[in-house]
């Protein structure tokens, strides 16, 4: 699908309503490579733990930024614009933070990713995180360009198909 207009992304905080609002649209926007890449498996719908566990913002223990295309602005579905991305941290009882990025596919390769992640990292900074885990398949290229743009330090995953990075913030 090609973009037919200049976008204009804007990011802030992801908020526990944002869920609700715009996971649907953002979900079904993604085909079936992009949602094996984010969750390792072409998965067509999500189990409800697992709904759970995403609708749970908190910005403290998990937190998200969420990316809006705002030249889409539509004051009845979007008043802030089209959903197009969100990058989240996800707390852990076993150690720092899990960093996932996910983007819809029409808008992958055109900086979303970018700009989502220098935001988390600041309000990660800013609400005590000091580092984060993001294990990425091996396969998925432009996931790992991105990583590797902060400093990222590769780790010892123990799964071949899976590449761990560790982000100090």
């Amino acid at each position: 699908m090609c973009i037919e207009h200049t976008p204009l992304i804007v990011t802030r905080e992801g908020l526990p309503a944002d869920f609700d609002r715009y996971f649907e649209e953002g979900f079904a926007a993604l085909g079936q490579e992009s949602r094996h890449m984010r969750f390792f498996t072409p998965v067509h719908d999500l189990p409800e733990p697992v709904l759970q566990r995403l609708r749970d913002i908190d910005g403290t223990i998990n937190g998200a930024i969420i990316a809006f295309d705002a030249a889409l602005r539509d004051d009845d579905t979007h008043p802030e614009g089209k959903p197009v991305g969100v990058a989240r941290w996800m707390g852990s009882a076993n150690g720092p933070p899990e960093l996932s990025v996910t983007v819809i596919d029409e808008y992958q390769g055109r900086g979303v990713g970018s700009r989502m992640m220098d935001a988390m990292l600041v309000l990660g900074r800013k609400r005590g995180v000091r580092r984060m885990i993001a294990d990425v398949l091996r396969e998925n290229v432009p996931m790992r360009a991105l990583i590797n743009r902060y400093r990222a330090v590769v780790q010892p995953s123990g799964d071949p198909r899976i590449v761990r990075y560790r982000i100090d913030l």
